[in-house]
């Protein structure tokens, strides 16, 4: 088979009621060419390598499947790091295994548009939301008022689902921040936006299911967000408007956070520091007279 043009990436953990389905939409994909689809297991304790064996059995011509088990827990973002670096195709096209496609001509659509853009880093389209086994009438609503985006627009609010996403198969030099981020695919996005703009499709073209992560909002998880925003500001430190949205994002998080407080944690938490004085006043105003009339 010649060299694929793109190379499906799929991370799976205990996702054996829905990779099934992950599967069967790249199988799916009519194209006229080759396709690499890597899919990293990252040591699922459920029947999921076992389904994924059976399935790769009956994969399309024009498919290489390359299926890895590892034999130890790398954790998310490591196995998607993993996974990436063994992408050989110009381009690269995610889905998680607990999402899937819908539109066998996704792939196609995508990458014709990106090989006649050149100016382009990223395609995605809007997607369907699954809750459960009820489809909501929640839309991708970031994203709808616009065929077009920038790296700018992507700082002010996180575009892409990234079961939508294809991209160019740009080498980024991870930092060691990003192997313990709450989320890689946001910064993973910033990233390659920093190679073009950002092509929207309004066809519903995968299902994103809701509420299916393991991720959870914790004390670690929030200090783990305020460091994710600090750092992107660091990184795109040259850029003035994308490090003035982490900055924003940052306190936004932060005064969410401390709302949440009593007023004498909120005086001594770390990082009301990071507000500005009219910020920090107004916050601790407001809890002392909603105490008050409490």
């Amino acid at each position: 088979m010649k060299e694929p043009l793109v190379s499906v990436v799929t991370i799976t953990y205990g996702h054996e009621k829905y990779i099934g389905e992950t599967i069967n939409g790249v199988f799916s994909q009519k194209t006229n060419f080759p396709i690499e689809f890597i899919i990293a297991n990252d040591c699922s304790p459920d029947n999921s390598d076992k389904i994924i064996r059976e399935l790769i059995q009956n994969a399309p011509e024009h498919i290489t499947v390359k299926y890895t088990r590892h034999t130890e827990n790398k954790g998310m973002i490591r196995n998607s790091v993993w996974a990436m670096s063994q992408a050989r195709g110009k381009y690269i096209a995610l889905c998680e295994g607990d999402d899937y496609w819908t539109d066998e001509n996704k792939l196609q659509k995508q990458v014709d548009f990106l090989e006649n853009n050149n100016d382009f880093a990223i395609c995605c389209h809007n997607v369907k939301f699954l809750d459960g086994d009820t489809f909501t009438s929640e839309d991708y609503d970031h994203l709808n008022s616009k065929s077009e985006y920038t790296l700018e627009e992507l700082s002010q609010v996180n575009l892409l689902p990234t079961l939508s996403a294809v991209f160019r198969n740009i080498k980024i030099d991870f930092p060691d921040w990003y192997y313990d981020a709450p989320m890689g695919d946001y910064p993973l996005m910033m990233w390659i936006a920093r190679y073009g703009k950002i092509k929207y499709f309004s066809e519903k073209m995968g299902v994103y299911r809701l509420n299916v992560g393991v991720w959870q909002h914790n004390k670690n998880n929030y200090e783990n967000i305020l460091l994710l925003y600090k750092h992107l500001e660091n990184d795109f430190e040259e850029n003035d408007i994308v490090r003035k949205n982490m900055i924003q994002y940052k306190r936004k998080y932060i005064k969410a956070h401390l709302k949440t407080l009593l007023i004498f944690q909120i005086i001594r938490n770390k990082y009301l520091k990071e507000l500005s004085f009219y910020e920090r006043l107004k916050l601790i105003v407001k809890k002392i007279f909603s105490t008050s009339r409490n």
